[in-house]
Formats: structure tokens, C-alpha cells, sequence
């Protein structure tokens, strides 16, 4: 079934209170630990999420923008947002309109306007 965010971060208490408060907003969100597993959904056209919210260190080889850019593969300009505890990894990339950066810790209105700009048709709190 998609959904309408895909959450991704090895750490559970993170990746949990993510989802939960992206609930709270009635979006539809999946969580999941792994870039394995994220990759999977994404690219499934009968599971693939509106956005993607994804850390940058997974914890493995791959990592969260490694995790986009199979995405982006299936779907070139996806929405995502890249969140990570070492902002630095930002410094050096581009980012186009379809992606939005937030370094931990972050506000959760910070992370709702992220997602908000970057996916107008999943539209304000419901």
C-alpha cells in the first residue's frame, strides 16, 4: 500500500518519534530501519511514499543519499528530506527544490515545513 512518507533511521527511538509525530499531522507514514528495506518500497510503484525522510548515516555502506539516488533513479525529482546529526555532509552537495536539508536536533514545526514545501499535495494538517 503507499503511503504518503517513508521514514528511514537506524536508530528505533528516532525513527519512531518521527513517524509518530508525522501521524499526528494524518499522513500515512512507514517507517523503516534499513536502506535495504527503503529502497525496496521506493521503487515499487504499489508501495512507494509520497516523500522520503531519510537519515544520512544508516549505519552500513549505504547511505541516505545513497538511498535517494535509487529513488531518484525510478522517479527523477522525488521529494525528500535529509536529516543528520553531522550537517557538515550538507556543505559540499547540491540540492534542488525537491530536497530539503535539517540537521539534529531539529524542530518538528522545522521538519513539517520541509515537508510541506517540498510536497504541496499532501496539503496542511488534516
Amino acid at each position: 500500500m503507499a503511503c504518503d512518507i517513508l521514514v528511514v533511521d537506524d536508530n528505533d527511538l528516532v525513527r519512531e518519534s518521527l513517524a509518530c509525530l508525522l501521524e499526528t499531522q494524518g499522513w500515512r507514514v512507514r517507517s523503516v530501519s534499513g536502506p535495504v528495506e527503503a529502497i525496496a518500497i521506493m521503487t515499487d510503484p504499489g508501495q512507494a511514499c509520497s516523500v522520503l525522510v531519510t537519515d544520512i548515516d544508516l549505519g552500513g555502506a549505504v547511505d541516505g543519499f545513497a538511498v535517494a539516488a535509487k529513488v531518484r533513479r525510478v522517479s527523477p525529482r522525488h521529494p525528500v528530506v535529509y536529516v543528520t546529526g553531522r550537517p557538515w555532509v550538507f556543505e559540499e552537495r547540491f540540492f534542488d527544490e525537491a530536497e530539503r536539508t535539517l540537521a539534529k536536533p531539529f524542530r518538528a514545526d522545522d521538519l513539517l515545513s520541509a515537508i510541506r514545501d517540498i510536497a504541496p499535495c499532501l496539503g496542511a494538517v488534516r
